[in-house]
């Protein structure tokens, strides 16, 4: 049977059903509204307001008149004036909706929020001659958005403070490493052939800690600035970005007799920073976890691929991969899945990745296995600009 059908059949159904027994028309009207009233335009001292209404409100019906002066002199003061104003905008046409969320003052003198919904009903020349209309209490749904509001506010609020303090600690902390640094640096130069091997070998592993300290605060830093990065989205040619990428990475892709193969690129609506940065991490990850050996060409594979509404972006490399078993922990903030010893770094590199397609509402995510190399995606929607 047509839905329309459908529709009219179960309208005639209750009207002979409310016709037949009060009952019905109560269940709708308690099972669907708190309360119905009715508004007698051409006898406006006459508002006849359900009983559930008044209870709503804490207010015996006996007690209250039909007079509009009742409700009006418990509303919000400025809700009675668009209550008023979508009222006359409704007189003069049907096309405007009466349809608003007001404020009523219990009788404990707390808030109550009320939905009220009105037909007028007209005349043959469209002169409305009655309103009808619907209440329905909604306080518990605005105080839920209120409180999550406050939770949202505090949360946010405690974060920007985190994001602040790892920023300056880890900023404060910089200088006094590198001088630690430096100092080892000093001292490991001036006693070239005056120490044993056992001391060479402690103030190597000090040298060490202090440049894995190093780059630990520099990856906090980093981390802290993504977070307070504007969200200004501009037009960013992702050509012309790696590009730039290659030329800064050179030394190390020199170093390590690594290819790097840039496939077509689009032009993207993006936040510039922290996607240069994305593509960065990944390309310097790819450079840092490559097999050593005879007969192995180091290689690094981007490329780009329209993706619903937006781009798919791959980078690919023929490196050491990453065991299954770990994939699930690849982007979790200081997770290392190797030894500091094998491969520097301070573990931020793909949380720093993750965070920036995460502000472009995207995905990202690892293909690999063990000895097979590892292939990163992510996706950044609805932020194409031309192909």
């Amino acid at each position: 049977m047509p839905s329309d059908h459908v529709d009219q059949h179960l309208k005639n159904e209750l009207y002979d059903l409310m016709r037949e027994d009060s009952r019905v028309f109560e269940f709708i009207q308690t099972g669907s509204f708190d309360g119905l009233w009715y508004w007698d335009l051409e006898n406006p001292s006459k508002d006849l307001m359900s009983c559930f209404f008044w209870e709503a409100l804490g207010y015996k019906k006996e007690k209250m008149t039909d007079d509009p002066v009742a409700w009006k002199d418990i509303i919000n003061t400025r809700d009675l004036e668009v209550a008023l104003s979508n009222f006359d905008a409704h007189c003069k046409s049907p096309s405007q909706t009466y349809d608003h969320v007001v404020r009523y003052r219990h009788s404990d003198s707390s808030t109550v929020w009320i939905r009220c919904r009105a037909l007028a009903i007209r005349d043959g020349n469209g002169k409305p001659l009655r309103m009808l209309g619907a209440h329905t209490n909604v306080t518990s749904l605005r105080k839920s958005e209120e409180l999550l509001a406050q939770k949202n506010s505090a949360l946010t609020t405690a974060n920007d403070e985190l994001t602040k303090f790892a920023f300056a600690a880890s900023h404060d902390i910089q200088a006094p490493v590198r001088n630690i640094k430096g100092l080892l640096n000093i001292l490991q130069e001036d006693t070239v052939g005056q120490l044993d091997e056992d001391n060479r070998e402690i103030l190597a592993m000090a040298v060490t800690a202090a440049q894995r300290l190093t780059e630990l605060t520099s990856g906090i830093l980093q981390f802290a600035e993504t977070g307070n990065i504007a969200q200004n989205m501009r037009e960013v040619d992702c050509q012309a970005l790696l590009a730039n990428i290659a030329l800064d990475l050179q030394a190390d892709l020199a170093l390590n007799n690594t290819q790097l193969l840039i496939g077509e690129m689009p032009i993207i609506n993006a936040i510039e920073t922290p996607t240069r940065q994305l593509f960065q991490n990944l390309i310097s990850n790819a450079i840092k976890f490559q097999r050593q050996g005879i007969g192995h060409t180091p290689r690094i594979t981007l490329s780009s691929e329209p993706h619903k509404n937006g781009w798919k972006f791959t980078v690919a490399d023929n490196g050491i991969g990453i065991d299954s078993a770990n994939l699930g922990r690849v982007f979790h903030p200081f997770s290392r899945l190797n030894l500091f010893t094998d491969f520097k770094g301070s573990g931020l590199g793909l949380t720093l990745c993750q965070r920036a397609v995460q502000m472009h509402d995207g995905e990202l995510w690892v293909e690999s296995s063990l000895g097979d190399g590892a292939t990163f995606h992510f996706t950044y929607p609805a932020c194409a600009l031309v192909s």
